[in-house]
């Protein structure tokens, strides 16, 4: 089930453009010796922060991921689609006009691999966003993320008023829009890229059996899936070993 997406661009640059994209993300430009060759979209989990090492802060890119990156050569955007967008159309026509308006910057051609990722609701987001763009990103990589929404509604206190406001203003039953953001009831949806999606096994919010579920779907659909499974980890948790392989994955597939 897909929502109905408009996305106006001559209109929409003139708010998000190469000048002002400073006010929709940060990057690790500052750490870049040469001009970037691919770039990667981090989006926020629940609240703003992310596990893979982004902020809300309006600064610089630096941590966890942001030297690495900036050694293979590539642009980390950590994006501000909004606290509880959940990927909502609203986020998904803010990110497509940020990637625009990062191409104009950074001469960024359709030759230009790019990648997707994120943790918790940022991972229900590179997933969606993978699903609902009028861009095709590269790859994909998606950690701990929430892939049912209707079945993780209530699964704590402050989850159901933020699904709720991130699908109001759609011309549809709640119980349908919250499914436009439900990586389980997009799966026709999914384009035919890598996907990097990782499990903490002792997750509390999202059970395993969940993701498991959705990754053997993914894979019965013919979709190409790395799959981690992380034993012990609790939400939002990566091992160190965990951290190598996303690097591993951003390499193979960002040449």
């Amino acid at each position: 089930m897909s929502p109905t997406h408009t996305h106006p661009t001559s209109s929409d640059a003139a708010y998000i453009n190469p000048e002002t994209l400073h006010l929709y993300c940060n990057t690790n430009a500052h750490l870049l010796k040469v001009p970037p060759r691919a770039f990667v979209l981090e989006f926020p989990g629940l609240g703003g922060g992310s596990c893979l090492g982004g902020t809300l802060d309006m600064a610089p890119y630096g941590h966890l991921l942001a030297p690495d990156f900036a050694a293979e050569g590539i642009l980390l955007v950590y994006t501000f689609p909004g606290p509880w967008s959940w990927m909502n159309r609203g986020a998904v026509r803010l990110i497509d006009a940020l990637v625009d308006a990062l191409r104009e910057a950074y001469g960024f051609d359709a030759s230009t691999p790019w990648a997707v990722m994120g943790g918790s609701m940022g991972g229900l987001g590179a997933l969606i966003y993978a699903a609902s763009s009028r861009h095709t990103p590269t790859a994909c990589l998606s950690a701990c993320p929430c892939v049912d929404v209707p079945a993780c509604f209530a699964c704590v206190p402050d989850i159901p008023r933020s699904l709720v406001a991130a699908v109001a203003d759609y011309d549809m039953p709640l119980s349908e829009g919250l499914c436009t953001i439900s990586p389980r009831h997009r799966l026709a949806d999914m384009p035919r890229i890598p996907y990097h999606i990782i499990c903490d096994c002792a997750d509390a919010l999202f059970p395993e059996a969940m993701t498991d579920a959705y990754v053997a779907d993914l894979v019965a659909a013919g979709h190409d899936v790395t799959y981690h499974r992380l034993a012990g980890c609790t939400h939002g948790a990566l091992t160190a070993e965990e951290w190598d392989e996303i690097r591993a994955f951003m390499r193979r597939h960002l040449t």
